[in-house]
């Protein structure tokens, strides 16, 4: 199973709020994608706790976040039911937490600062 997962640092975004017609990137914010291949696919497609089509749901999103005021967003994602979003954090060591950037260290303040470069004062 050695190389058959992948994992990524993607912006964190905000579904009550859209920037041109897509959800907002909030700012030092990141959220984890985790992608797997092969047996561990495998294993995961073959053991699902639960299967939902939710496509119905992202065509109502994209259609609210096609909305020229945030307001009338707001108010036609009041109107979702939305799945709860929550933390996860993985049974790993801290040490481990802490050098993939999902606790305070050295890696999560380099995480934090991708997409946001420094300005530089004159």
């Amino acid at each position: 199973m050695k190389g058959e997962g992948r994992v990524q640092w993607d912006p964190s975004r905000d579904l009550y709020s859209a920037r041109d017609g897509v959800p907002r990137k909030l700012s030092g914010l990141r959220a984890i994608q985790i992608g797997v291949s092969g047996s561990l696919s495998e294993f995961y497609a073959g053991s699902p706790l639960s299967i939902e089509d939710v496509t119905e749901l992202a065509h109502r999103v994209a259609k609210a976040h096609g909305q020229a005021s945030p307001k009338v967003v707001k108010d036609m994602m009041d109107e979702f039911d939305l799945p709860e979003e929550r933390t996860y954090y993985p049974r790993c060591e801290r040490d481990v937490l802490i050098r993939l950037g999902m606790m305070p260290g050295e890696t999560a303040k380099s995480i934090a600062q991708i997409g946001f470069p420094s300005v530089k004062k004159s």
